[in-house]
């Protein structure tokens, strides 16, 4: 190779270096002003969710006091209902005691009247009486139609089933009083009818739209068809009544309801000490407390099956006595547990 070719390629070869490292050179420029761009990017995403994270927690801030402020401003109202409430029942029982006072108030007789219809009127005057007293006497230590009402909605399911396994049957409240079960019901969409022998109470039912009729429980059962009921319910009355009756309406409930309607009972819990030894008693016409047991078995001899029994409805108290370090967890039980009882029973499917 001649001097001038060699010559020739290193020339070459030296224009090729320079143009690398002119384009390493830009390269390298380039990635640098990449990472410049990319690192003011990260810089930039930091600062968006800073502020963003600052601005959500404000917002979830706002919204937390305004939820605060909403139930705050709920909670007043309903308790204001509740006072306005208890307010017009006292005065409507008030109202209903003077009416039926005035009403069989007795007069003097006059010679020619017969001294038995005037002993009669007296003993409607006094029935009068002790139905405004009664009521009176529920209002003072049952509750108001409200606190009752939420208690007996933990039956909602139960009736609904019983509903729809008899195809829409109607529903029978026995012993009905105010009628907050009746209410619920009619809530829930069934058709129920409540029979009472208290006149201040159904005179209450009847006020608020419910089909409340002033008649004696045995004679409801006794009048009502075979298999034509989806629930039988009696809330605080088998306390009431002897056992002989009682046996006597659990039978007829059998032969009432319809094949899957249920029966159901509310009583006072006795496995409370202060329910079965004082508050049962503040009602003198109370007979005597009736045990799971007991009821257990009845429902059993009478031909229902899921019998269920159910303990509810804790006295306030009983949460803080249980968790107290110096209280036996049995004790606060036994005094402060569960002040009622409920047993459930569902009438046999037909079998073909």
């Amino acid at each position: 190779m001649s001097i001038l070719k060699r010559l020739e390629k290193y020339i070459s070869a030296f224009f090729k270096l320079g143009r690398i490292e002119r384009i390493a050179k830009e390269g390298n420029r380039a990635a640098q002003e990449n990472a410049h761009r990319l690192e003011e990017a990260r810089r930039s995403l930091d600062a968006f969710q800073t502020t963003f994270r600052r601005e959500m927690d404000a917002m979830h801030g706002d919204l937390r006091k305004k939820m605060e402020e909403t139930a705050r401003e709920q909670q007043a109202s309903f308790e204001a209902y509740l006072a306005d409430k208890s307010v017009r029942d006292r005065e409507l029982s008030h109202r209903l005691a003077k009416i039926l006072t005035d009403q069989s108030r007795p007069r003097t007789p006059r010679p020619s009247q017969d001294p038995a219809k005037a002993s009669e009127k007296q003993s409607e005057r006094l029935d009068a009486f002790l139905d405004t007293f009664y009521n009176c006497l529920e209002n003072r230590f049952r509750g108001n139609h409200a606190v009752i009402a939420n208690r007996l909605r933990v039956y909602q399911a139960d009736v609904e089933a019983a509903v729809e396994r008899t195809e829409g049957k109607p529903a029978l409240d026995l012993a009905c009083g105010r009628g907050e079960w009746l209410s619920l019901m009619r809530d829930f969409g069934i058709e129920a009818t409540g029979v009472d022998i208290n006149a201040v109470q159904i005179a209450s039912a009847q006020a608020n739209n419910l089909k409340a009729l002033h008649k004696d429980a045995f004679e409801a059962l006794a009048e009502a068809e075979d298999n034509s009921l989806s629930v039988i319910s009696a809330h605080h009355f088998i306390e009431h009544i002897s056992f002989r009756d009682l046996a006597w309406v659990t039978l007829e409930a059998q032969r009432i309801l319809a094949p899957g309607g249920v029966l159901l009972f509310e009583t006072p819990n006795p496995e409370n000490i202060i329910v079965g030894a004082t508050n049962f008693y503040i009602d003198p016409t109370h007979k005597h407390p009736l045990p799971w047991q007991l009821l257990e078995v009845l429902f059993d001899t009478a031909g229902f099956q899921n019998i269920e029994t159910r303990r509810l409805h804790p006295g306030d108290n009983f949460e803080a006595m249980r968790s107290e370090p110096n209280v036996h967890a049995e004790i606060a039980h036994l005094l402060f547990g569960p002040q009622d009882l409920a047993i459930l029973g569902t009438k046999p499917q037909a079998t073909e």
